[in-house]
């Protein structure tokens, strides 16, 4: 793809030209002067930790011909063309899109945010629209998938490059539907600037990323600045049982309903009966069975049968699709193996989502069974949540596992002590839980533990199939080692069993 500079400056807030020619053709947008190449445009931009600025020159050796910048260099050089602009991401949004042909004008785009279920809500939708024959782009943690094509990614929201870049292909491949995770970093960091959104929906908001917001307040604030930015012709779909939904609308200018459990909502679903198997609902009247296990996951799928209807699908074809969507990966996974032990994976890295999870889990399981957690937290994030989620598994759980998560450039020893920094009214030894450094060492200790009826919860990681440790990520995957370890013991056993006779 090839435009002219002065055809993608359209509608940019440009303050300066230095250097006249503005038609250029350019062949790619980037971010980064260590990828940039002949005819391309580097966008300067001022991070957290870095700026942009410092790698003009950089990229100017690398290739580029045309840079957009929020200070023009002391020293400029003749051939290149130089754009002044007051802010560098939101510009970045409107070239993206003119580079790209304006993709959200020709595709309905929904913003699904929230602390946790974004990623399940997000793809609930994506398989609900494949199901009803309704082409469709997802982009979430896991990934990017068109149709059936999948594109790995690194961040739960991409950067805006990447965002227009595949909704423009997805459009090319026939896609009408997309339906993409909205970050708080993302939101902040404006890597949705730019982007026309026919509706956002929100999960919930809890305790998360104060490592990067600071306080509560900015982190709702940024939620909140989501919702503000949807246009009049949008639908904001908002899950009316949060304590803080009502902040979230004040003031904004879509149209808003609301969806839930327990208060008045514009949507609303029952639960008839959960277990370890599925959960039964009661759905606008209709009963159907889904293989979605928890109240949460209820919430996810209330969720997307909402945003169905505001598209304006016919409700009796999704009520005959949605009861067949399949669980999630990484999102309360399962395994049973052939001793009679469950094995549930999940994303749960936060206090709320850790809790939400075990209480279902301890009001599903078998009264004789134990419930036994692997959990651990990550580094170089959010001290605060540590010690909490270390009180949560603590107080709900048999057996609490300690162990590491995505460490990154911290100690994995101090991560295991602050998570064991609480205080409890809940009366048990300390010293009785188990804390390994290493991971798989921790998911086979509960192995070993572990009996017919228990169930054991690996938390944190979910989907991930890395682990990150001093720079370095190694290969990772939490249901694939429980699977193998569970697998080697059911053999053991039925060795041990076998010799006894």
């Amino acid at each position: 793809m090839k435009k002219r500079l002065k055809d993608i400056l359209k509608k940019v807030d440009v303050l300066k030209i230095v250097g006249k020619n503005t038609s250029k053709l350019i062949e790619r947008i980037s971010m980064y002067s260590k990828i940039i190449q002949k005819n391309m445009i580097f966008v300067a931009k001022k991070g957290k930790t870095t700026d942009g600025h410092e790698f003009i020159t950089n990229a100017i050796q690398n290739g580029a011909h045309t840079i957009v910048c929020e200070k023009i260099p002391s020293s400029i050089h003749k051939k290149i063309t130089y754009v002044l602009v007051p802010d560098s991401m939101n510009a970045l949004g409107i070239i993206s899109s003119n580079f790209y042909d304006h993709p959200t004008k020709k595709i309905k785009l929904i913003g699904i945010t929230g602390t946790n279920g974004k990623t399940s809500v997000a793809t609930i939708l994506h398989q609900l629209f494949s199901k009803m024959g309704e082409k469709n782009i997802l982009i979430s943690t896991m990934g990017i998938q068109i149709l059936s094509k999948k594109y790995p990614t690194t961040h739960t929201t991409p950067n805006i490059i990447e965002i227009n870049k595949y909704l423009n292909l997805s459009i090319r491949k026939g896609c009408k539907y997309a339906f993409m995770e909205v970050s708080s970093h993302g939101i902040h960091q404006k890597r949705i600037a730019g982007l026309l959104f026919q509706g956002g929906v929100f999960t919930n908001i809890t305790h998360d990323h104060l490592d990067y917001h600071e306080s509560f307040d900015h982190y709702l604030s940024t939620k909140k600045f989501f919702f503000e930015n949807l246009s009049k012709k949008a639908f904001a779909l908002i899950n009316s049982d949060d304590e803080n939904s009502y902040k979230i609308i004040k003031d904004i200018l879509s149209k808003t309903y609301f969806y839930g459990l327990k208060k008045n909502a514009n949507f609303k679903i029952q639960i008839l009966k959960e277990s370890i198997h599925g959960s039964q609902l009661l759905i606008d009247g209709h009963k159907i069975f889904t293989k979605l296990i928890g109240t949460f996951n209820v919430y996810n799928l209330l969720a997307g049968y909402a945003t169905a209807i505001l598209l304006g699908k016919k409700k009796d074809n999704i009520l005959k699709k949605i009861k067949n969507i399949k669980p999630i990966r990484g999102r309360f996974e399962q395994f049973i193996s052939n001793s009679g032990i469950r094995v549930i994976v999940d994303y749960a890295h936060n206090p709320d989502g850790l809790k939400t999870v075990l209480n279902t889990l301890k009001k599903i399981k078998n009264d004789d069974g134990k419930l036994i957690c692997v959990i651990g937290c990550g580094g170089n994030r959010d001290i605060k949540k540590r010690s909490l989620m270390g009180k949560i598994v603590y107080e709900t759980c048999d057996v609490s596992i300690f162990t590491s998560d995505n460490p990154r450039e911290e100690d994995r020893e101090k991560i295991l002590v602050d998570m064991k920094n609480f205080k409890s009214s809940i009366y048990k030894d300390k010293e009785s839980i188990l804390t390994f450094v290493n991971r798989k060492k921790a998911i086979e200790t509960a192995i070993q533990i572990a009996k017919k009826k228990d169930i054991i919860l690996i938390a944190g990681k979910g989907h991930e199939t890395y682990q990150e440790i001093k720079g370095i990520r190694f290969p990772f995957n939490d249901m694939k080692i429980a699977q193998y370890l569970l697998k080697t013991y059911d053999q053991l056993r039925c060795c041990v069993k076998s010799e006894m006779k």
